[in-house]
Formats: structure tokens, sequence, C-alpha cells
């Protein structure tokens, strides 16, 4: 389907990718759907577990898999044989980046870490994206997002997305394309580091910041974002259904209490005893009743739904940040690429197992 709205900025660019699963896999992502030429090195048995994940959608691939590895390609290389690592570092040579996953020692003690790559390739970037980082106490722990985001104090239920994988992919993507530059202009091989758990506390920057702040100046902490403010809330419906609130500023919360026939709590915007007398107002009408008076009057006020309702989203499939894309196993409905201008492009398919070319 056309109409991802790409542009190819990076057309040009060669990233020999190691990872596995979603940190390393958002990074290429992101710089495939920017037309960066990405090889995936993968597993000759079974390649990347994401392929295997559940709705599987062919004998290979899962749903998982066409999202995350679109436009990709996909290299079978066993890297515990001698054939394997010097076909991982054929490709490196003619590569402007790698990225690699592995437990810090892992990738020189298999033969394709840094100083390997750097020996094929004198200005190569190579960025060593792992959980806790090359060093410090915790540097060879093993780890996953929940983990990365309860020690940086962001955690206390069960989150529904894996935010430090994401921010971690992010920040890789970033830190690759700034060092290319950088090894561009120098002619010198660069080797990053980030750790999972570095973008856990980025994710939570300025909460982190603020309470240590408080802290160390022995002050208290203002904030309407840590669900003690009626203006930034979440409120059940009568037909129990969600709405959330977000109203942080004056105007638009004085918006919201006009609109719905409370102008005396105008000035309690930070009261936290509100809160109940809030709930009690919206819990009187279904959702439908406070999307048709709030979701449209610049209040900051939106319905909470689930991905099945996300189709029906007119704006989301007008702007194709959700788009159909046509694939091996058929249809399928996938995030679209989120960096676009204003022309329309097809994004391609993601690799079949072993083969150089998607599709």
């Amino acid at each position: 389907m056309s109409g991802a709205g790409t542009w190819q900025p990076l057309v040009g660019i060669t990233v020999v990718d190691l990872t596995r699963m979603l940190p390393g896999g958002t990074a290429t992502l992101l710089l495939a759907d920017l037309g960066a030429r990405v090889i995936k090195i993968e597993n000759p048995v079974g390649g990347d577990e994401i392929r295997s994940l559940a709705p599987k959608v062919g004998a290979d691939s899962s749903a998982q898999h066409q999202y995350m590895d679109r436009g990709k390609e996909s290299v079978r290389a066993d890297l515990r044989t001698a054939a394997g690592r010097q076909l991982v570092l054929d490709l490196v040579a003619g590569a402007d980046a790698v990225i690699e996953s592995y437990r810090p020692g892992v990738a020189d003690r298999i033969g394709v870490g840094f100083a390997q790559a750097a020996a094929v390739k004198a200005d190569i970037v190579y960025l060593s994206l792992s959980g806790y980082g090359q060093s410090g106490p915790r540097a060879g722990f093993a780890g996953h997002d929940l983990n990365f985001m309860a020690y940086a104090g962001l955690v206390d239920s069960l989150p529904m997305t894996l935010q430090a994988d994401v921010a971690g992919g992010m920040l890789a993507a970033l830190g690759l394309v700034a060092a290319i530059s950088q090894a561009g202009a120098s002619g010198r091989a660069v080797h990053i580091e980030l750790a999972l758990a570095d973008a856990a506390l980025v994710v939570g920057g300025m909460q982190i910041s603020e309470r240590l702040a408080a802290l160390t100046l022995d002050r208290p902490i203002s904030t309407p974002l840590d669900g003690n403010s009626p203006c930034y809330q979440i409120y059940r419906c009568g037909d129990g259904r969600l709405l959330s609130v977000a109203a942080v500023e004056p105007k638009f919360w004085a918006a919201v209490m006009t609109a719905i026939g409370r102008p005396e709590w105008i000035s309690r915007r930070d009261d936290p005893l509100l809160i109940d007398d809030v709930a009690a107002v919206f819990a009187a009408e279904p959702l439908s009743h406070w999307t048709a008076l709030l979701e449209t009057a610049d209040t900051c006020v939106s319905p909470v739904v689930d991905t099945g309702q996300l189709l029906a989203d007119t704006h989301l499939i007008a702007r194709n940040s959700l788009i159909e894309c046509p694939t091996v196993e058929g249809p399928l409905w996938q995030v679209g690429a989120p960096l676009r201008d204003v022309t329309p492009i097809d994004l391609p398919l993601s690799p079949r197992f072993g083969a150089i070319r998607p599709g």
C-alpha cells in the first residue's frame, strides 16, 4: 500500500545488524525506513526469535517480524564457525556501521567485535547495545525491559509497553547516524556503547531529575503528573469505559470545568481532594457523551481506546500512521514510519529467512 510518507535520506548507508529482538530491531527498523540498507545476520537454525512469536503468519514469520524487519535483508551465518565469522566480516568490510547486542565481551570472543570490525574497515562505526552497559557492577547481568525500568525507579505495576527497549532502539539509531557522520569526517573507526538501563533513565529523565533535586534540596515536588491532581487523571465513565484528562495548563482545565458545568472548581486544579468529585461527574454519563462534549473542544481530553479500536481511528489512517502492507503472507496492518515527508512511497517487505533481498 502506498502512503507511508517516508523519505530516504540514508540511501547509500549500509548497516550490519547482529542484534536480536526489539531494541536493536527498533534501531535498524528506523534506519531501514529512512533508506539505509540493513543486513540482518541470523542464526541458521530458526533465525531471530522474533520470527517464532505468536501470531505466526508463515512458516518462518510472525506479525512482529513483518513489522520489525521490513525492508531489511536476511543472511544466515553461524558465528560458531570460521566460515560464518568470515561471512560477517566480509559484509562489515563493505558497510558503514555494525550494531550488536551481545553481553559485554561476547562479540570480541566470537570474533566479530570492534577490533575485528575495525581491522577490515578502518572507518567503521560500531555500536554495542547491551542491558547494563560495557562497564559497572551490573555489566554482565541478564535483563529485560521490566528490569531496566525497575532499576530506574519507574515502575510500581506491570507496564503495557516495553519502554526502555524502544527508547534504547531510538537512541541507538541516533547514535549510529551521528557516529557515521563523525567517522566519515575523521576517517577513523568509532566504538560507541548504549545501555538499555541508561535508556530507561532517559525515559524518566524529567521526573527522575525533579525527584533527585527535591531530595537534594529538601524541597517538595510540585507536579500534576504524579496522580495526585484532578487535572491529570484517568476517569471511569458511566458505561465502564475510560476517559483520559490531561488538562495540565490552567486554560485547558478551565475549559473542562466550564464544559461539564463546574466552573467553581477551576481554582482547584491541583487539589487532590477534588479527584473523587470529578470522578463522580464523569461516572454519571457514558464515554460517548464526554467525548462528544470535550474531545474537540481544546481541552486535552480523549477516550482511552484498546488496540482493537485503532483501525477505526480516521486520524491514524489518514496520516498513514497505520498502514496495510502487502506481505508474502497476505495484507497485514502495521505501524507506519514515524519520520516522513509529504511524498507518499511504498514500504518494503520484511525478508524471508536467509533472503538477501526482502520479499
